[in-house]
């Protein structure tokens, strides 16, 4: 498990950002997003780190949900998974990691939802420049996020 998926966290979000990326250079690399694109992400890779999650699929799972739940993004947030640059990532998967991943979705997904709806207020989604140099910790416990391998 790395530094910011850990629920105390002593990293910052700015830090939690550099090892998420770090981690994850392979899949970000030589891809090349239109604007819309690249502030989704923006968001997108953020919510990763604040929710505590990896890239695998499952927990692409919990940032979506935990996207249009637990952040002021709300539905809204959608119109960046139907992005021409989702769509590619999505046809990277195989089946029977989709299959597996539905299986899951079965306990993820009630209780992402659970969770989010307990958060005292709402991440927000694309105004969090002021959070950067707050350590995970104290974030996630100011919005009562709990991230999913606690």
């Amino acid at each position: 498990m790395l530094g910011f998926q850990q629920q105390d966290s002593q990293l910052t979000l700015a830090e939690g950002l550099a090892e998420y990326f770090a981690t994850n250079a392979p899949q970000f690399n030589g891809r090349h997003f239109t604007s819309p694109a690249t502030e989704f992400f923006r968001c997108h890779d953020t919510a990763h780190v604040v929710f505590g999650c990896d890239i695998s699929l499952a927990d692409e799972l919990v940032v979506k949900i935990s996207s249009v739940f637990g952040t002021s993004a709300g539905l809204g947030v959608m119109r960046g998974y139907a992005l021409p640059e989702s769509k590619e990532i999505y046809e990277e998967l195989t089946l029977s990691l989709i299959v597996v991943t539905a299986i899951q979705a079965i306990v993820l997904v009630p209780r992402t939802i659970w969770r989010c709806l307990r958060m005292s207020k709402r991440w927000p989604w694309d105004d969090f420049d002021n959070y950067l140099d707050m350590p995970l910790s104290q974030l996630r416990q100011e919005l009562a996020i709990r991230v999913p391998h606690c």
